[in-house]
């Protein structure tokens, strides 16, 4: 009877160097990037730049809504002003090409951390296969953001942290600079400081009972220090709270994002879920305990809102790289890193010189943003001058846009600032409720309004007489009040 076939494993300390792998991988993301533009489809984009030329303009982060005519003057902290901020330097040095450049960088860096991490335990084809997992699970996400410029911070953090770990220490407490920036940059920091109560319970367990006072210190002084750091906002205390306010929001159930996970047709994310499932069972992988917590945990996190699916693909493949790769291969050892400096040199300089290749070209050759779902570029083009300064109704997609254009929005993506109340009444109205648009109109005054087709409202001001249709194209439909007939003397 012939033998069966012996599987050779895979081994990590062998084939492509680390470092070259995580440069390659950090060209290919952002050419990606670059070459395929994809990341201008969101109507939010409008409202963060704007944001950022506000702080520019006026040398401060805002504390009141300086946008929209609902709320203006109501409280309200541009908590993630710092990426704003670069976001908005990046469009004005090169308009939305500069923009695209930024987002690329960033893909960038974040690719070179994970693959250079991911190379540590697997094999050049698995770190490839990790690589592609995290690009499935970004790849609806990829927009013109603030947490995209996140997205770096939180592997580097999680990175340092697993470094600690493996060197049965503390982080360095320098780390908590990192945080600082977070914390300005994004609301997803507060995820970092849970982190470090993970990874400070993983290693209490781990301890000795003679060493446990030793790690309560080192990373109870750090945790302290990170907590400090988190405070460094404009938003003070009230920052770390914030996101925990969101969370509670009775509006986001309408709001895409914040989905619960959908399993009714196949996506992106079933499969990484199927795929990581059949490498985690058909060979024996032991996860820490702690670790296997915190993997459920954000995986229960993107169960009830989509927008975690980038918090976990970016977290389980740094913290499945060590099981799996251990699992998976006869030797588990580092990966050589470069070895010598003239080895890197060519390298760094042909990649150097290709990405500034193409952001010469997309420079040169610029993104023109079209229309698109939250977008109505065509549409704004046909405002009338007299109508951009009065009250309009618009879409909950479009307030961005309209913000960038100088008129001031009904509502848009800010919606935590509008609150409950206000932002169901509006998705009340945009479903068709004629009670609730009639009272809004009899507040405001409405001199126009801007919806996209698909919008219940629409057919209703069509066949009212007050209003008529001035405009309409596949993204947008605007309609013009119609001012009411003087009574006869």
């Amino acid at each position: 009877m012939p033998r069966a076939p012996t599987l050779v494993r895979p081994d990590a300390s062998t084939g492509m160097p680390r470092a070259t792998f995580a440069l390659l991988a950090a060209f290919a993301a952002f050419a990606f990037t670059i070459i395929v533009p994809t990341a201008l489809r969101d109507g939010d984009t409008g409202w963060h730049l704007a944001t950022g030329a506000w702080i520019v303009a006026h040398a401060s982060v805002p504390t009141t809504d300086p946008f929209s005519f609902t709320a203006a003057g109501r409280h309200w902290v541009a908590h993630e002003w710092l990426s704003e901020l670069a976001m908005y330097a990046s469009y004005r040095a090169a308009g939305w090409s500069g923009l695209i450049v930024l987002i690329g960088a960033a893909m960038a860096a974040l690719f070179a951390l994970v693959a250079y991490q991911s190379r540590r335990w697997l094999s050049t084809r698995a770190s490839i296969a990790a690589l592609l997992v995290l690009a499935t699970g970004l790849l609806p996400s990829l927009l013109a953001r603030p947490h995209i410029l996140a997205l770096p911070m939180l592997a580097g953090w999680t990175i340092a942290l697993l470094r600690a770990r493996d060197r049965d220490r503390s982080p360095p407490l320098v780390l908590a600079a990192l945080m600082l920036v977070w914390a300005n940059a994004h609301g997803s920091f507060v995820f970092g400081l849970a982190l470090v109560g993970v990874f400070a319970l993983e290693a209490l367990i781990a301890a000795t009972p003679s060493d446990r006072r030793h790690v309560v210190i080192g990373w109870g002084m750090f945790g302290i220090l990170s907590a400090i750091a988190a405070t460094a906002t404009p938003a003070g205390i009230d920052g770390l709270i914030f996101p925990f306010y969101v969370n509670d929001l009775a509006l986001l159930k309408h709001l895409n994002e914040w989905q619960p996970a959908d399993f009714s047709g196949f996506s992106g994310f079933e499969a990484i879920l199927l795929a990581t499932l059949f490498v985690l069972l058909v060979r024996p992988v032991h996860i820490p305990p702690v670790r296997l917590i915190l993997l459920l945990g954000v995986l229960h996190l993107t169960l009830q809102h989509t927008r975690q699916e980038i918090v976990l693909v970016v977290v389980g493949v740094l913290l499945l790289a060590e099981p799996i790769g251990k699992a998976w291969t006869t030797t588990v050892g580092a990966a050589p890193g470069f070895r010598s400096a003239r080895d890197s040199a060519p390298i760094i300089a042909l990649l150097s010189l290709l990405a500034a290749g193409l952001s010469a070209y997309r420079i040169a050759v610029p993104v023109v943003r079209a229309d698109s779902a939250a977008i109505p570029v065509t549409a704004l083009r046909h405002v009338p001058s007299q109508l951009r300064g009065r009250p309009v109704f618009n879409d909950y997609g479009f307030g961005g846009s309209l913000i960038l254009a100088g008129i001031r929005p009904y509502i848009d993506g800010r919606s935590d600032m509008y609150g409950d109340p206000f932002t169901l009444d509006y998705f009340a109205i945009a479903q068709g409720d004629v009670d609730r648009w009639r009272a809004a109109n009899a507040k405001w005054h409405f001199g126009w309004t801007i919806l996209p087709p698909r919008s219940k409202l629409v057919p209703l001001l069509d066949h009212d007489p007050a209003w008529r249709r001035i405009y309409a194209d596949g993204t947008a439909v605007i309609h013009q009040a119609v001012p009411a007939p003087r009574p006869t003397p």
